[in-house]
Formats: C-alpha cells, sequence, structure tokens
C-alpha cells in the first residue's frame, strides 16, 4: 500500500470516528431529553422519580424484590419512597445511597446473608445505573470502581441507554401508574391459581445443603465498610434488614453475618423467621417474597421497630 493510499484510509477513518462522535452526542442529548420525561415503569421512570425528590425525604427504603415488594413505605412515613429495585443488590443500594446530600435521613436498606457470603456476587446489578453513568458523578465513581462500564461508553455516551429505548418511549405515552401518587412500593397480589401452585411448590424437597465455609464477599464487605463513613458524615441512620424466608434451613450466614455487624454502627433486624409461627400460604408470593398482606404485617412490625416520627 502506497503513502497516498495510506493516508486516504487514515482519513476516511478519522472522519467516521469524528462523525460518529458528534452523532452520538446529538443522540444522547435526545435520549436525555426523552428520558428525563419518564416517570413511570421498574427502570429509568423509578429512578428519576428518586433522583428528583431524593433529597427532600425523611424515609428512604433501598434493596432488591425483597425491598420493593416487602415495605409500604406509605405506612411507615408521610414523606418516604420505595426504591428497591427487582434483581438488584448491594451494589446497586449502595450507590444510590451515596447519591443523598447529608440532609439527615432514616434508611431501611434490605441485605441478604446468602449474598453476603456468596463467592460469585461481583456486583453487576451496578450496571441497572447505567444510563446515568455520565450525568451523575457518585453513580459513575461507583461502576468505575466495580469496573463494569462498557469502555465504549466514554467515547459513545448514548450507550448506557442500550435496551431501555422502547421502554423509555412506551413509559411516556402508556405511563404504568400516576407517579404522583407512586411512593415505590409494589405489592404482590396473589390469586387462587397461583396459591395453589406454591402450595404445590412447597410440598417439594428442595432443600439446600448449608456451606460449611462462609467468608463475607469482598464487595459486601466494602461497601458496608463505605456506607457506615458515609453514614457518620452525611447524617443518616441506616438500618438494615433482612426479609422473611418460608422456610430457612440454613442458620449459620445468619449468624455470623449478624456476629459481623455487631462490630459496625448499623442497626440490624433479622426478619428471616418472622412468619415461623404464623406461616399460612396467604402471606406468600413464592418461597422468598411476601404477598401484599404478608407484606402489610411485616411493614407494621418495621414500622413500631424503626420508630420515625411521621409529619
Amino acid at each position: 500500500m502506497n503513502t497516498n493510499v495510506r493516508n486516504y484510509f487514515i482519513k476516511i477513518i478519522a472522519l467516521i470516528l469524528v462523525g460518529s462522535y458528534l452523532m452520538d452526542k446529538i443522540a444522547f442529548v435526545l435520549l436525555n431529553s426523552i428520558s428525563d420525561e419518564v416517570y413511570s415503569g421498574q427502570s429509568i421512570g423509578k429512578l428519576n422519580q428518586f433522583l428528583e425528590i431524593k433529597d427532600e425525604l425523611d424515609f428512604i427504603v433501598v434493596g432488591s424484590s425483597r425491598a420493593n415488594h416487602h415495605v409500604d413505605v406509605s405506612k411507615i412515613h408521610d414523606n418516604s419512597f420505595n426504591i428497591g429495585l427487582d434483581g438488584t443488590k448491594m451494589a446497586y443500594a449502595s450507590t444510590l445511597i451515596k447519591t443523598l446530600s447529608n440532609k439527615e435521613q432514616v434508611i431501611l436498606m434490605h441485605i441478604s446473608p446468602e449474598t453476603a457470603f456468596s463467592e460469585s456476587y461481583n456486583g453487576d446489578d451496578v450496571q441497572s445505573l447505567k444510563s446515568k453513568y455520565n450525568r451523575n458523578k457518585a453513580i459513575k465513581n461507583e461502576i468505575d470502581f466495580l469496573k463494569k462500564n462498557n469502555p465504549l461508553q466514554n467515547f459513545y455516551w448514548s450507550l448506557g441507554y442500550t435496551g431501555s429505548i422502547l421502554g423509555m418511549i412506551k413509559n411516556i405515552y402508556f405511563p404504568n401508574y400516576d407517579y404522583t401518587k407512586y411512593k415505590g412500593y409494589d405489592p404482590l397480589v396473589v390469586n387462587s391459581n397461583q396459591k395453589e401452585i406454591l402450595e404445590k411448590i412447597l410440598k417439594r424437597n428442595t432443600t439446600k445443603p448449608c456451606k460449611n465455609k462462609l467468608t463475607l464477599n469482598p464487595i459486601y464487605a466494602h461497601y458496608l465498610t463505605e456506607l457506615e463513613i458515609f453514614s457518620k458524615q452525611n447524617n443518616k441512620r441506616i438500618v438494615l434488614f433482612t426479609a422473611p424466608i418460608y422456610n430457612d434451613v440454613c442458620k449459620s450466614d445468619n449468624q455470623k453475618l449478624q456476629k459481623f455487624l455487631q462490630k459496625s454502627t448499623f442497626e440490624y433486624i433479622d426478619y428471616t423467621d418472622f412468619f415461623k409461627h404464623n406461616n399460612t400460604i396467604d402471606l406468600w408470593k413464592d418461597r422468598t417474597h411476601l404477598s401484599d398482606k404478608g407484606a402489610q404485617l411485616l411493614t407494621f412490625q418495621l414500622k413500631k421497630k424503626i420508630n420515625i416520627k411521621s409529619n
């Protein structure tokens, strides 16, 4: 290849890169404008609502589906929001807490002993926040820390919206709910057919053997340490809780997590066996999720335990 031909190809590649970079920034601005109109839906809509009101709230619930579907925040405090999200774990919840200002707030955070001692947990759930990677410094820092960012997203910012565009558009024109009345709690209502299926499932013997060796996951340990520091520096009362399980046969992880947390300043409530002596089928959606009926009973107890003065 002679010099002229090589220079020609270099110029073409340079033009493509510059052109794609400019097109990406135009797309990013357009997608931001669309995203900013979305206030319903489990992903961007719920997150947008939380990020807009987070520093005005007095009581916040964070965590996985076992936070989202188990705590009716409206029954605990008037000025509250449940930002629990299905499929997320420690990294997602901790990152959202780190976006908060230094306003005095009470945060109820769900933690799972099983995940805490899991060897495979690697913080992948923080990717649920990727749409805010180039818009929120706290979120960017945590995604970078966990090395969960797509390297191309440093160049092509609009990649953060991959997989979210259709959902955003749908929720603009056909919102799932009236967000002005929404506080983040998503109840699980169980019908008679689902109840029959659950009864059959519960009769099966699906017990897993208990782990002999329990080592706290390093990412879990990192975030517990970080949150303890953050809470002291930013006027946060963080209450950790473990939600009920239908039949928890392994207690060693609960005991070891409780022992670890006793050395911290966190308040910890282990409600794994909350329904052990009242385990009616009506209280459950599946082995690890309560029905709305069960969630209301748990919420009532949490309200008494946390004891926040409501407005």
